[in-house]
């Protein structure tokens, strides 16, 4: 295998992850053993992915948020690594950006830089945004975790 970006990676094991609905672990492994990645890049990649994962009811949303109309599932995948890096990782502006642009295709790359700008601006207003949301949007999980806090709080 071609030498792989950490973000490549990522958005790679993200992809496998939805369209095989396999274990996410057994996803990461297999691709992080067919590079061969600097331990810090390895950490990176295995950050990105989970990160997203463990948020993903909450990047949905803020995707919904940026955009009104259906955004097709291989450039949401791209989003959601973007936008985890800016609002989770609080990646520098330029590079989240820019990485992440270059992680598409050359039509979808201005869609991307327009939607991550426009989340550098209005950074402010998503996560309170997120907030004032039913709990399952902050909180991902899955629906028998969601059920059990709910009983436990009501």
């Amino acid at each position: 295998m071609a030498q792989l970006s950490a973000r490549q990676i990522a958005l790679q094991a993200l992809r496998l992850w939805r369209k095989q609905k396999r274990f996410a672990d057994s996803i990461i492994s297999e691709l992080l053993a067919e590079t061969e990645l600097k331990p810090s890049d390895r950490a990176f990649a295995l950050e990105l992915f989970y990160g997203v994962l463990r948020n993903l009811t909450l990047l949905d949303f803020w995707i919904r948020c940026l955009r009104a109309s259906r955004v097709e599932s291989d450039l949401r995948d791209i989003l959601r690594l973007g936008l985890y890096q800016l609002l989770f990782l609080e990646t520098a502006e330029h590079a989240a950006v820019h990485e992440t642009v270059s992680l598409a295709s050359k039509k979808q790359r201005t869609i991307i830089n327009a939607m991550l700008r426009a989340a550098t601006r209005r950074r402010s207003e998503l996560h309170p945004c997120a907030e004032a949301q039913p709990l399952f949007v902050c909180v991902n999980g899955t629906i028998f975790l969601r059920q059990f806090m709910r009983a436990s709080i009501c």
